[in-house]
């Protein structure tokens, strides 16, 4: 992307970038307590619009908790969306959720078509999103209310995810269904402006439109209206411009790849540091672009930190993703070691005295270069983000030495510094604690390895595989594995358009059923006797 000076970096409209726009003010949120809040408090706004397309949405997941909540305030999702559309008579209120597979149907609420649609005010509409590839989700997590404030990023408005920067070990405000949650962290970003919302309206448009969903005819945007937004816990980044990169498998011909290209480019042009939090690290491409970066001995040496869960939550994701990120951190620290790169794997407990406290579970999706690059999003870093889910990553870059570049890049090592501190438990340490340098690149993992050997640290060095994995890793590649695509299947006959696809989604095979059955009913009742 071009900055004031006309100098070009790793993003380029039109090549690994979708769209460009420049909002009158952007951050980023960090953990769903702060994005939560700021959802609400930006929708309590709204007069007219406010459209939302995400990954997982729960009607009864509260906004806000414990002290944060007003006296009578309704702050259950679906309650404070039908709530707004009573009290707002222009206002409309659009939500696009992914039909999920059967695989996580016993993790998902069901009746969600009744609930979210049929019982809503009738300004209020939802749709299953079933049209992504075969073995793909719909995994893009925006909003965009009035057209004047947005949000993009990794965080759901469901059960499960909510957490404060603390990430205690015991938060009675941290609960899913009334149950106790586990530690999250995530990353969501926000915009100001009509300039970046109308990037996201449009997206939000098109994947409606494809569900074969009424037209939308949203009304323009006033730009000012909602001005004075500024979300009380963000981390500034001012009015830099912002770049739009998609992953969107429409068909062999026609599949999107754009945030692979934007992380590919980025690590190779990485002089000094490559910052990274992702949920996975699985993706083939990715990982060869990482030792190939590490294999160039003419290169200054990176410092190279990665922020990612010590193992995965469930069996599935252990065969789909699990061993394939052994074996890649592995060969990551052997190259690291063999051409002189400092690299520290990472993961973080939550705040508490116990030794066997739990470890705060990573969502986030960043990538920080240089403290000039920050792309922040959905798409893991799997093959399956890359090529095959829809997903959505906005980056901001700075590409010289004029002084926006300048204060670019001191909002970029300002988020980084923030995160490292989170993630040490050195936020909101008491006055007269000892202070690490987390803003200098030199020495930076050396002194994150000194953080993590002190006794009952929050951040903690990734280990080792076990000797388990080891052994499977001997016995096969997990490179055969089926389970995290690089690329979608397509019938043989296609001709590069975009498929007409089957039902994908749980419930829309559900329906489907459905109608089979009142089909054969009524062919049943017509018969003669």
């Amino acid at each position: 992307m071009a900055n004031d000076s006309g100098t070009t970096g790793v993003l380029e409209l039109g090549r690994n970038v979708w769209k460009q726009a420049r909002p009158e003010a952007a951050g980023i949120l960090v953990d769903a307590a702060a994005y939560y809040r700021a959802f609400y408090e930006a929708a309590l706004s709204a007069e007219r619009t406010i459209i939302l397309s995400g990954w997982q949405f729960d009607r009864g997941v509260p906004l806000l908790r414990g002290d944060a909540v007003p006296p009578g305030a309704e702050v259950r999702l679906l309650a404070f969306l039908n709530r707004l559309c009573k009290q707002k008579p222009e206002l409309e209120v659009f939500i696009l959720a992914w039909d999920f597979h059967v695989v996580f149907s016993l993790e998902r609420e069901w009746m969600q078509t009744l609930y979210f649609d049929w019982v809503t005010h009738e300004r209020l509409h939802f749709r299953f999103d079933d049209t992504q590839a075969a073995q793909g989700s719909h995994h893009q997590k925006f909003v965009v209310i009035d057209r004047s404030i947005a949000f993009a990023g990794g965080i759901d408005l469901c059960e499960a995810r909510w957490d404060d920067r603390k990430h205690r070990q015991d938060n009675p405000s941290r609960v899913s269904h009334g149950v106790p949650a586990k530690p999250y962290h995530d990353l969501q970003a926000y915009f100001v402006g009509c300039d970046t919302a109308d990037v996201l309206r449009e997206l939000f448009e098109d994947r409606w439109a494809r569900t074969a969903g009424p037209k939308l005819a949203l009304p323009d945007c006033r730009n000012g209206t909602l001005a004075s937004y500024s979300p009380r816990e963000g981390l500034p980044l001012g009015a830099s411009a912002v770049a739009f990169s998609r992953t969107d498998a429409r068909g062999p011909r026609q599949s999107v790849r754009e945030i692979e290209s934007v992380f590919l480019e980025a690590i190779a042009a990485a002089e000094r540091l490559l910052y990274i939090e992702t949920q996975y690290f699985s993706s083939h491409a990715i990982s060869e672009a990482l030792l190939a970066r590490m294999r160039q001995p003419e290169r200054p040496a990176l410092e190279i930190v990665i922020v990612v869960n010590a193992k995965p939550e469930a069996l599935k994701e252990e065969l789909a993703v699990g061993l394939r990120q052994t074996k890649i951190l592995s060969q990551l620290t052997q190259t690291a070691g063999a051409f002189g790169h400092q690299l520290g794997i990472y993961g973080s407990r939550c705040d508490g005295d116990a030794p066997d406290r739990l470890a705060t579970y990573i969502h986030s999706k960043l990538l920080i270069v240089d403290d000039r690059l920050l792309s922040v999003g959905s798409a893991n870093w799997t093959n399956r983000s890359m090529g095959v889910d829809t997903e959505l990553q906005v980056s901001w870059e700075a590409t010289g030495d004029a002084e926006a570049d300048r204060q670019l890049c001191e909002r970029i090592r300002a988020v980084r510094v923030s995160l490292l501190e989170e993630h040490a438990g050195l936020e909101g340490a008491a006055p007269g604690a000892p202070t690490v340098d987390l803003d200098s690149i030199e020495g930076l993992v050396s002194r994150l390895d000194q953080l993590a050997a002190v006794d009952n640290a929050r951040l903690i060095r990734h280990a080792d595989a076990s000797a388990t994995k080891q052994l499977i890793l001997k016995l096969f590649d997990p490179e055969a594995l089926p389970f995290d695509p690089a690329e979608p299947e397509y019938s043989e006959d296609s001709d590069g358009a975009e498929e007409e696809r089957q039902p994908q989604g749980f419930m829309a095979r559900v329906s489907s059923l459905r109608d089979e059955v009142k089909a054969f009913a009524t062919r049943a009742r017509r018969r003669p006797t």
